[in-house]
């Protein structure tokens, strides 16, 4: 099994950050959580973009992109070289649940002694 480090991601993210499949709340509201269905930004000017969000069971909303948010759900897959070997690594995590990925050590290295060694 891939050994990930982690560290918690406890800190709110930009709403330009979200995408479709996500879930998150605003920090005023942390008991509200709102999925996101699609994402598109909007430059109105040079100094101000909006990040227009299609949501599930209400309508759309536009907020500035750099509005802050907390994140309930956010799936991504994520790529990072073994610690030990080098070897590209693909693992999926739940950022707010998992933490945002530090390091990885591969299947080739599993403490446990039943990995298949390296050819």
């Amino acid at each position: 099994m891939t050994s990930v480090v982690t560290v918690s991601l406890s800190r709110p993210i930009r709403v330009h950050e979200l995408r479709p499949g996500d879930i998150f709340a605003f920090p005023d509201a942390p008991h509200t959580a709102l999925t996101v269905l699609d994402t598109r930004e909007i430059a109105v000017s040079s100094e101000l973009t909006l990040v227009h969000l299609t949501l599930t069971g209400c309508e759309p909303i536009s907020l500035p992109r750099t509005t802050q948010v907390t994140p309930l759900r956010m799936v991504r897959n994520v790529a990072l070289k073994c610690l030990l070997c080098g070897k590209p690594t693909e693992t999926e995590l739940n950022l707010p649940r998992d933490g945002e990925p530090i390091s990885v050590v591969c299947d080739d290295h599993d403490p446990t002694g039943t990995a298949v060694p390296a050819a």
